[in-house]
């Protein structure tokens, strides 16, 4: 214990110093991370990514589980499940995006009496409102002699640690629900502090929010159900992250086994933040929508830079046997179509006669097109359809259309991105009832765009038709 407080007290040295350097010096700003971002237009800035960042390709190779940040002065500072010779990996980075370095060392310190070493999950660091008060852990961890799982704190003075666990029993350890997992922190604009978590057991788990004292050290009411899984989810629920945007309260929390590909980010609405929490109505973030490029993505955590949010999550790249998986961190850049949050890397379909067709094309009832319909036949010059497509950050966007041209001609079709040429997009002459697709790449402005698509007629043109099932971004 006494070499690992000393580890990690060089750990904080060095992270300390790279917290305190940037620019201005003095106090670090920390802010917690419930923090809304100042609002962002739409037709904004991309945000500024490293070189060679994607947000389906892992910023930290190694596992690095149950990611969850907070933002000290310059630097952004990411915790995670235990792993390797570390009760709590600590990693740091300049900006959301990376690039991330994992520290040294282990930014726990030690366990308390009550706990079983090697079972520290899902670290939530909270930072403080106050000069002088502590940076404050909740982690999870094996209750000794019980075959459950409870949430302690340990406290620091630096946002690397090393953090202490704090003497007696756990803060939260429901046994008759099988113990309690996945705490993760939200401060109101005026002060008051909550405290979300997963009750354990498999038959009754479901997402709990307690009130804390204004210290977060202590309880300060019962807990209360606020959450629990639906019908179309997997298993079980787990890993809430609460924030409010657009005046609601919008919960994060993640649906199955986190060692399986199904494991996956969904999120549920509310007025108040003791709920009733309406669900959205599919996942935003599965293998699926990712075309497998990301696997059993989930535990995900909202974090800000002050302009805009980005999503830490974790998802698996290898499987050893029974739950042990590895899952290193990714992160992505987060918009918000109101209170619906829109994840950069996962693919939004389109149904393109759901858009504003001009009367040269209709929608066309196809039993085989995703929805039922396509529009066309763009037949004439003057063929056209609009399609609304949202956009969680600006920058460059490739744009997928599935088409069918039996027309046994090629067809050109003209892209546009709010009124303005894009690229040609050619629909190559088709056969029999099967659907293809043509890809272009187009900049987009964060938030709604129109994609427009019309025909290219005149000398030298094909003179196909074609007909468009739907427009996926990606």
């Amino acid at each position: 214990m006494l070499v690992g407080a000393a580890v990690s007290g060089a750990v904080a040295l060095v992270v300390g110093l790279a917290a305190s350097c940037g620019p201005g010096g003095g106090e670090p700003d920390a802010r917690p991370s419930s923090s809304a971002p100042a609002p962002v237009p739409a037709q904004t800035a991309a945000p500024v990514l490293p070189s060679g960042y994607s947000p389906t390709e892992p910023v930290l190779d190694d596992s690095f589980a149950d990611p969850a940040a907070i933002k000290v002065g310059d630097t952004y500072f990411a915790y995670g499940t235990n792993g390797g010779d570390a009760m709590m990996p600590v990693a740091t980075a300049p900006a959301p995006a990376g690039p991330w370095t994992r520290s040294p060392g282990d930014g726990l310190a030690a366990l308390p009496a009550w706990a079983e070493s090697g079972w520290t999950w899902a670290p939530e660091v909270v930072a403080p409102r106050r000069e002088g008060d502590p940076y404050l852990l909740y982690f999870t961890a094996r209750r000794r002699g019980a075959d459950v799982q409870c949430i302690g704190i340990a406290t620091a003075k630096s946002p690397a640690g090393p953090f202490l666990p704090r003497d007696g029993e756990p803060l939260i350890c429901p046994e008759d629900l099988g113990g309690a997992i996945d705490a993760a922190s939200f401060v109101e604009d005026d002060g008051t502090r909550f405290l979300l978590y997963k009750s354990d057991a498999r038959a009754t788990a479901a997402i709990y929010l307690v009130q804390l004292t204004s210290d977060g050290l202590e309880l300060a009411a019962p807990p209360s159900r606020i959450l629990g899984r639906g019908g179309d989810e997997p298993v079980l629920v787990e890993a809430p992250d609460l924030v409010k945007r657009g005046g609601k309260y919008v919960l994060f929390y993640s649906a199955g086994w986190y060692f399986k590909s199904n494991y996956q980010t969904r999120y549920a609405v509310a007025s108040s933040i003791w709920g009733p929490y309406e669900k959205g109505a599919a996942p935003i973030q599965s293998t699926d929508l990712y075309g497998e490029k990301v696997e059993g993505p989930g535990s995900a955590d909202v974090l800000s830079d002050g302009t805009r949010d980005y999503l830490l999550f974790h998802g698996i790249t290898e499987y050893h046997g029974g739950s042990r998986v590895t899952r290193p961190m990714y992160v992505a850049p987060l918009g918000w179509d109101g209170t619906r949050p829109v994840v950069r890397g996962v693919p939004v379909r389109h149904e393109a006669e759901a858009g504003a067709l001009n009367g040269c094309v209709s929608a066309l009832p196809r039993p085989n097109a995703s929805g039922g319909k396509a529009a066309g036949p763009f037949a004439r010059g003057d063929c056209r359809v609009d399609v609304r497509v949202f956009a969680p950050v600006a920058g460059e966007y490739e744009v997928r259309v599935q088409y069918a041209n039996r027309s046994g001609a090629d067809s050109d079709l003209q892209l546009t991105v709010n009124g303005t040429a894009g690229a040609t997009v050619k629909l190559g002459a088709t056969e029999g009832a099967d659907w293809t697709s043509v890809t272009a790449k187009v900049r987009l402005g964060g938030g709604w765009n129109t994609l427009g698509l019309g025909r290219l007629a005149g000398a030298g043109r094909p003179a196909g038709k074609g007909q468009i099932d739907y427009i996926e971004v990606r």
